[in-house]
């Protein structure tokens, strides 16, 4: 007699159940459905969030925190994710309290899917405002659909929506200090019929990336544009840890153009690239070249460019911060102020002298940072940078500054001598894998010299470093070590220029 099989303990081939999804998952979904799937079911595999990244996180928050002044008296809803519908309870409560002008991270849920609005505003006869706050200083394309999924759920949750809108930085405020003026900082878009209009093409995509969800491993995604578009995938190395030992992405100025031509020759790594392909620039198939040889490319140029420099040789580095909350009384939102420089002085007989200059409080940095500026490069015969944001950091002060214009514009239109271009232009090493950063330069060509080792390891982190420096309310103690951490930092960059001069002049 023959047994019947056992269906139910065959091996389920999909999940029983998948999960809500929040707004930020379904945005998630909108980029690359393995991001969701990941999102969803291996969030510990997340890349760590780097100290740059999360100055850009805490400073968001700040500008939502602010906004919120744009609607006073409003009510404030528990923020912890976790607590979604207790949240949500609390929110329907509030809602029908006609004291209450607002609510700050009202909650709702519809369609099993979540979202929180940083503002939801009273619009009279029974209607609300939509306001999501944004820490930019326009509307971008990727935030509508962020927008377009809180209009869904909130309007699919009964409520009346007169407005859903934008809240923006208006970078022409100019902050004279004491407290902002909230409706000159901030700008407000209405984009409610863009956010309706998407609303059809959205229910679509949400029901589309719910069906991979319910798979027991992650959809095969190729590595692609999506990667880092409209964001870096905070999954980036789960997808590129076990890729190619040199992709295609590392090629510069990739354009989605080629990429597809990559894809659609099957081609991900860039020695895989036959002889015969055309479409490369001159730089792509230097690169291409130098990777596929395994050598450094010498221009014939190099040498004799940077020999031409005369000596003294200043290496100067700025350091700036450009807050979206502007704290340092006469600037705007997001300008560009310069508080730091280093200037490694480099003489014929080989001699090092270092200068700096920090500014330690929270007054205007620029006349006092660009008068010290003067008297240190005296007598410079070059001023090398590296990039050109030293130069537009230089003729803004000229502009801010009329009376110290002259000897600042001089040394810009006479001195400066861009080294990135002159690296760019006529050296490459396949270890760069596509790029130019000083970070990733300097260890390839000066052997044991990086910035691993330092406090502060970027100028974002650097920026934030000044914002908690020059507070006040901070311990002297920890402002001291901030100091010196950037003092460090900056000092290294012009180092690292002085360094990188001196070992490149002698290739050949």
């Amino acid at each position: 007699m023959n047994q019947l099989p056992l269906w139910d303990d065959a091996p389920a081939s999909e999940r029983a159940s998948i999960p809500s999804l929040s707004k930020s998952k379904v945005l998630a979904g909108l980029q690359c459905p393995k991001r969701l799937y990941l999102e969803c079911y291996a969030p510990d595999t997340r890349d760590p969030i780097d100290a740059s990244r999360q100055a850009l996180f805490d400073a968001g928050r700040e500008v939502g925190r602010v906004a919120r002044g744009r609607f006073p008296g409003g009510v404030t809803m528990e923020e912890d994710p976790r607590l979604h519908d207790d949240a949500a309870r609390a929110t329907r409560a509030t809602l029908a309290d006609p004291r209450v002008p607002s609510i700050y991270e009202a909650a709702f849920t519809h369609d099993r899917i979540r979202v929180r609005v940083d503002v939801l505003a009273r619009a009279g006869n029974g209607a609300w405002d939509v306001v999501e706050v944004k820490s930019a200083t326009s509307v971008k394309e990727e935030y509508l659909p962020d927008l377009a999924v809180q209009l869904l759920v909130v309007e699919g949750s009964g409520l009346s929506v007169r407005r859903a809108a934008i809240l923006h930085v208006n970078n022409q405020y100019v902050w004279e200090g004491g407290p902002y003026d909230l409706r000159a900082l901030f700008t407000i878009q209405d984009l409610t019929e863009v956010a309706r209009d998407r609303r059809r093409d959205l229910l679509g995509s949400i029901a589309a990336m719910r069906e991979p969800l319910r798979a027991l491993a992650a959809p095969d995604v190729p590595i692609g544009a999506q990667c880092s578009r409209p964001y870096v995938c905070p999954f980036w190395d789960t997808c590129h840890g076990n890729g190619p030992e040199h992709p295609i992405g590392n090629l510069p100025r990739l354009t989605p153009k080629l990429r597809r031509a990559f894809e659609d020759l099957g081609i991900d790594d860039i020695r895989d690239i036959p002889e015969d392909f055309h479409d490369l620039s001159e730089l792509q198939r230097r690169v291409w070249d130098c990777t596929r040889r395994g050598v450094a490319y010498v221009g014939p140029e190099l040498t004799a460019a940077l020999r031409a420099i005369p000596h003294p040789v200043h290496f100067l580095d700025f350091e700036t911060c450009n807050p979206a909350l502007p704290f340092i009384p006469g600037t705007r939102p997001f300008q560009q102020t310069p508080f730091q420089w280093s200037d490694h002085v480099l003489e014929r007989d080989g001699t090092v002298r270092h200068l700096e200059y920090l500014h330690e409080d929270r007054t205007d940095p620029r006349r006092p940072l660009a008068r010290a500026l003067i008297r240190a490069l005296e007598g410079a015969e070059a001023i090398v940078v590296y990039s050109g944001f030293e130069a537009r950091m230089i003729r803004a002060m000229a502009e801010a500054l009329p009376d110290l214009s002259g000897p600042l514009l001089e040394h810009v239109e006479r001195r400066i001598v861009d080294l990135h271009q002159l690296i760019h232009e006529h050296y490459y090493h396949p270890e760069f894998r596509g790029s130019f950063s000083i970070k990733d330069v300097l260890p390839v060509v000066v052997a044991g010299m990086g910035y691993g080792h330092l406090a502060i390891k970027d100028g974002s982190q650097a920026a934030l470093a000044y914002v908690s420096m020059t507070d006040p309310s901070r311990p002297e103690e920890e402002r001291r070590e901030t100091r010196e951490g950037l003092r460090a930092y900056c000092a290294r960059d012009t180092e690292a220029m002085m360094r990188l001069f001196q070992t490149l002049k002698e290739v050949s």
